[in-house]
């Protein structure tokens, strides 16, 4: 199993606030699926691959757990490690970090989609890859 993780460096934008004054929660999901796709399409499986094969990501579940608050120019980075693939799921974890703490963790359950079909399929070595999973 790959145990890199893939490191995905952001500055918190004013956009992301909510009236608190802090990051909204669903900001957080936003960012890290930033962080997800910077990850695939790095390796290989951008839109252009989901569109030429028709399989892409989906989101099957995701659990997150906010530590410390983020506010507007935080410099952040985004880890993405990819757990477990069995079978047709696989585990990912997120976390969001700042100057060494955790601010955010996520873990996802995730699928590779065929968009024909309208299921999940077995992955691909090209899915494997693009997750870190070889």
């Amino acid at each position: 199993m790959n145990t890199n993780i893939h490191t995905y460096p952001y500055v918190i934008k004013e956009t992301c606030l909510d009236s608190f004054g802090h990051v909204n929660n669903s900001a957080y999901l936003t960012l890290l699926e930033e962080a997800r796709w910077d990850l695939i399409t790095k390796n290989g499986y951008g839109l252009d691959v989901i569109k030429q094969t028709g399989l892409g990501p989906t989101i099957l579940s995701v659990t997150l757990k906010f530590s410390k608050e983020l506010h507007a120019r935080d410099e952040v980075v985004i880890e993405t490690h990819m757990n477990a693939y069995e079978r047709k799921i696989g585990q990912l974890s997120q976390r969001i970090m700042r100057d060494g703490d955790v601010c955010c963790e996520a873990n996802f359950v995730i699928g590779l989609f065929c968009m024909t079909k309208r299921k999940l399929v077995l992955p691909t070595d090209a899915w494997l890859y693009a997750v870190g999973m070889i």
